[in-house]
């Protein structure tokens, strides 16, 4: 099973031509008109500016609770936006949870789910008591696209693109792995658990920190870090249905026994499960999936000190149907599923 997972990449890279006969069907409804208190906003997929179109709505509906900003700018200058939750007190007061989504560009179903707990958030706090104790206890920094330029050309001309849109000298291959290029245990990539070769698909890049995103990202972190603390880290992706703590770049490396790290991802495995009925499972990432090198959790957990970071694979699992083209019937339950996580991980993280 390990050897399947480690091959599936580049067999996706292989098998899918990069083309306009591989982009997705068009996609409707895409003028961001839904109202805010509905969820039909969830029922199905959206273009990048109807993305950008949301957020900004959200806030201006919520301005006493959320405002937009912009981490930086992708290679090809699109913003990397993101939306910041705050409570009673104001921003920038309260310790910090950052989620991140579509690191890689075919992953829609990951700007779904961070835009849904946005709105949850938002809209839930004057009716939930759990939920105004969460959003008035921590600063919540969410970015639904980290990879602009990768989401919009996996929506316009090829759906299972993965990387950036980076261009190099000496090589006609174009694109870094966001998920390879952060600089933690970056010279190890080439040795399994990224490559150093550029057309392929998890292709580190020259070197850490090369990709303007996760340059900027980083940036970001640093100072939410030095400003506030960071309780808990969420990079959200698909599929596997797999809650996955550090340690990604290495099998030896292991959290401590009766890690509360590891414990609280069985929490927020169990969690998800209940909701729909579909399990997700709970381990380190080398272990559960494969070796991960440079990647952003484990950047978040050992170098930035963050007490909970994880990699959420969402649906579907691992034999289900749609794989990263996950079916737009399935991205309420998917949203709701990861909600139920957040909302119970929340609860333990401000006792401990």
């Amino acid at each position: 099973m390990k050897l399947l997972m480690k091959l599936l990449p580049i067999l996706v890279f292989l098998f899918i031509p990069v083309s306009l006969s591989a982009a997705p069907s068009p996609l409707d409804g895409l003028t961001g008109n839904e109202s805010l208190e509905s969820l039909s906003w969830f029922e199905r997929y959206h273009d990048y500016r109807a993305h950008v179109d949301y957020l900004r709505r959200l806030s201006e509906e919520h301005r006493s609770r959320a405002r937009i900003f912009t981490a930086g700018k992708s290679f090809k200058k699109r913003n990397i936006w993101g939306i910041h939750l705050f409570g009673k007190s104001g921003p920038r007061k309260k310790p910090a949870v950052v989620f991140f989504g579509t690191a890689h560009a075919r992953e829609w179903i990951t700007t779904m789910v961070t835009e849904y707990i946005a709105s949850r958030l938002l809209t839930s706090y004057g009716v939930s008591k759990d939920v105004r104790y969460a959003l008035d206890s921590f600063d919540f920094y969410i970015f639904p696209v980290v990879n602009p330029d990768g989401f919009v050309h996996s929506q316009t001309t090829h759906r299972m693109w993965r990387k950036n849109r980076q261009r190099q000298d000496g090589t006609s291959c174009v694109g870094r792995d966001l998920n390879r290029n952060w600089d933690v245990h970056w010279d190890d990539g080439a040795g399994g658990g990224a490559s150093a070769w550029p057309c392929h698909p998890t292709y580190r890049g020259h070197r850490a920190f090369d990709a303007p995103e996760t340059m900027a990202l980083a940036t970001a972190l640093q100072a939410i870090k030095q400003r506030q603390g960071l309780r808990l880290f969420i990079d959200w992706h698909s599929f596997g249905q797999l809650v996955m703590h550090p340690y990604g770049y290495s099998c030896d490396k292991k959290l401590p026994r009766f890690s509360a790290a590891a414990w609280l991802a069985g929490e927020l495995a169990e969690a998800m499960s209940k909701v729909h009925g579909a399990e997700y499972k709970a381990g380190a990432a080398c272990e559960l999936l494969y070796a991960t090198t440079g990647d952003s959790v484990d950047y978040a957990f050992e170098v930035l000190g963050a007490d909970y970071a994880y990699t959420i694979e969402l649906r579907p699992g691992p034999r289900a149907r749609g794989g990263f083209r996950l079916p737009e019937d399935q991205i309420l339950a998917t949203a709701e599923e990861a909600w139920a996580g957040v909302r119970h991980a929340l609860q333990f993280i401000h006792r401990y």
